[in-house]
């Protein structure tokens, strides 16, 4: 028989039984699974009613991909390895939960960030750049050597050297980038790098589809400053330091400028709990046009651990990861979340997000989804944060704001998904997107 009268009689994909789509999708990777429906419309179709197949616009968990020999976890990085949790799908009625697979633009190198179908990564020279991997599109990101007085160290570091090129410097570690805009957006890119000891540098997209030359640092309001989140929110950038102090730059003045102090909100979760570490992320509000501060407290492990005043290991992330702020090796007890309002003046604490909503924080840009009936799983639930590579171990807690003591977050559950004891990598939040038809 031709192959044009095969054509003609074969049955489309979306009138097979279900068991045998399902026996095909059992065999894909999870780009080919992203890239499937759009083939055709007979494809589509076939997929729409899947519940086991990893979805467009569903939140994923990113985490490292299986080791070849399931025993060491360093070759997987080599290989651009990766695994895709749909934690939608945990409540779907027994759907596929992980997608496992591999991607050329990530072979060799971390992922430090990302926002919605991009990701931030880094090599061991801190060459960092944007990868779609359902496209497979790439766009380099400046070296770090264009800031002033920088140089480029391997194992993720940076050296600032004194004024003069003196040889004695201080080194920085790379610790998140900030995908504020990706290259989809009409305006181009923007990235800010997170380096530890107070290192604070973005670039952003030039004309037409290419990028500026340079990262900008920007000014510190004190030596001792060490951030641990930044923002892009309407024109300006805002930063959170390790002790909760707020500061903003405008972005079109770059490093011209000292940065403006935010008076944060009251905090006295340290004091009610007699807790001694706090870790801090930003996001915009649900109408995107607040600044909204998260801050996780808990008890200190490494300190706990050393004096013997509890029976909880030491983190041992703080040595096997290669991209790690041990600033967030702490046990966490609790959350609050709170708004600043539109005259920049005071702050409201946050206990729901509008009733259908979830937050989900990380090393991603922080991102909403509405949730209820959405994906048809009773596991995303409203007026919920999802923090992944929460301080303690695992790989994401759900804390629910309505939750607690005097509108605290309270933990609902843990999650755990990573495949590999001990990973390399951080888990993150990611948004698969559509293939491009």
């Amino acid at each position: 028989m031709s192959s044009s009268s095969s054509a003609a009689t074969a049955p489309p994909w979306a009138d097979l039984l279900p068991e045998l789509c399902d026996l095909v999708m059992e065999h894909l990777d999870p780009i080919t699974i992203l890239r499937f429906p759009a083939v055709c419309r007979g494809w589509s179709e076939a997929c729409e009613e899947n519940p086991r197949l990893l979805r467009a616009g569903a939140p994923a968990l990113l985490t490292p991909g299986l080791d070849p020999d399931g025993c060491e976890t360093e070759s997987n990085v080599d290989a651009g390895a990766f695994c895709l949790h749909d934690v939608s799908a945990a409540g779907g009625g027994g759907g596929r939960r992980s997608f496992c697979g591999e991607a050329e633009g990530l072979k060799g190198r971390a992922w430090v960030g990302g926002n919605h179908g991009w990701l931030a990564t880094a090599d061991w020279r801190c060459d960092v750049e944007l990868l779609n991997p359902v496209t497979g599109a790439r766009v380099r990101l400046p070296s770090f050597a264009t800031i002033p007085g920088v140089e480029v160290e391997v194992n993720f570091h940076v050296v600032a050297r004194t004024a003069g090129g003196y040889s004695l410097g201080k080194f920085h570690k790379i610790l998140k980038v900030a995908l504020c805009r990706t290259p989809s957006h009409a305006d181009g890119h923007l990235a800010i790098a997170i380096f530890s000891g107070g290192l604070l540098a973005f670039t952003a997209a030039g004309g037409g589809d290419k990028g500026e030359c340079r990262w900008t640092a920007l000014k510190n309001a004190a030596a001792d400053v060490s951030y641990m989140d930044a923002i892009a929110l309407d024109g300006k950038l805002y930063a959170v330091d390790e002790l909760g102090r707020l500061y903003s730059w405008d972005i079109d003045d770059g490093a011209m400028t000292e940065p403006t102090v935010v008076q944060g909100p009251e905090n006295d979760e340290m004091s009610r709990y007699g807790t001694d570490l706090c870790g801090f992320y930003l996001a915009a509000s649900v109408c995107g046009q607040r600044l909204m501060l998260m801050c996780i407290h808990g008890y200190d492990v490494a300190r706990a651990y050393l004096y013997g005043r509890r029976s909880r290991c030491w983190d041992s992330r703080v040595w096997s990861r290669l991209v790690f702020d041990d600033r967030r090796s702490f046990c966490e007890l609790g959350m609050s979340l709170h708004e600043l309002d539109a005259g920049g003046g005071s702050w409201r604490r946050v206990t729901d997000l509008g009733g259908d909503r979830a937050l989900f924080l990380g090393a991603n840009y922080p991102f909403y989804l509405t949730v209820r009936h959405r994906f048809g799983s009773a596991d995303l639930e409203a007026d919920c944060v999802y923090l992944s590579d929460t301080p303690y171990g695992y790989d994401t807690a759900i804390f629910d704001l309505k939750e607690g003591i005097g509108g605290d977050g309270h933990i609902k559950q843990q999650l755990y998904y990573s495949l590999v004891a001990d990973p390399l990598q951080m888990p993150m939040w990611f948004v698969p997107t559509d293939y491009p038809h």
